[in-house]
């Protein structure tokens, strides 16, 4: 919890930096529960996903440039028509979605990686191993009216390096859950920096 709580510190002190401009023209924003591509390791929880969406609600709620619509009317909405962790909102059906949300724009995000790397230095003939845990995560900003997506970004984060005695298998089959979650939080960090960061030049673009 302190590191997920450090975490939300600095994401929403990067997002403060990068949206210190006053909008009077905030645009309703919905920002969908985080989901998981089908590949992605089974090893990824409710919680985790939970976690992620935390972080990129927190990161962007400080940015003038969008009004947030509540979690609870997101989460509410959402199940009452049993889309809860589908993942069956798409740019397809992001336009009917959002305007029962009364949202001029949505933000989708999903995990498209997760997986445990085996690193090199371990201690010769200790059977130790040492290995981190890699999220990979999506985003993109949908434009409720139309359904284009008007912003994207994608990143990548690591853990960090944990030395084990057990064998751990690479690929998705076996993952550290803490690990886990660790590079999730920081992936979604990442994500919401791009995604405010091609805003703000966006933004600068049309100056």
């Amino acid at each position: 919890m302190k590191i997920f709580a450090t975490v939300l510190a600095v994401l929403i002190c990067a997002a403060s930096a990068v949206c210190s401009a006053q909008s009077s023209e905030a645009m309703r924003l919905g920002i969908l529960p985080t989901v998981k591509a089908s590949s992605v390791s089974a090893n990824l929880t409710t919680n985790d996903l939970e976690i992620a969406t935390s972080v990129i609600y927190a990161g962007m709620i400080n940015c003038a440039d969008f009004e947030l619509i509540s979690r609870t009317d997101v989460d509410r909405l959402i199940h009452e028509h049993e889309l809860a962790a589908t993942g069956l909102i798409d740019d397809s059906t992001a336009p009917a979605f959002g305007k029962m949300l009364g949202a001029e724009y949505l933000l989708i995000t999903n995990v498209t990686g997760l997986n445990s790397t085996k690193k090199s230095g371990g201690l010769i003939g200790g059977g130790k191993n040492n290995y981190l845990v890699t999220a990979r995560m999506s985003a993109r900003i949908v434009e409720v009216e139309s359904g284009r997506v008007v912003l994207a970004a994608t990143s990548s984060a690591d853990s960090k390096v944990k030395i084990t005695g057990s064998l751990v298998r690479v690929g998705t089959n076996k993952i550290d859950p803490a690990l886990a979650t660790e590079a999730l939080e920081r992936a979604a960090k990442d994500l919401v920096k791009d995604l405010l960061t091609s805003l703000e030049n966006k933004k600068r673009a049309r100056r």
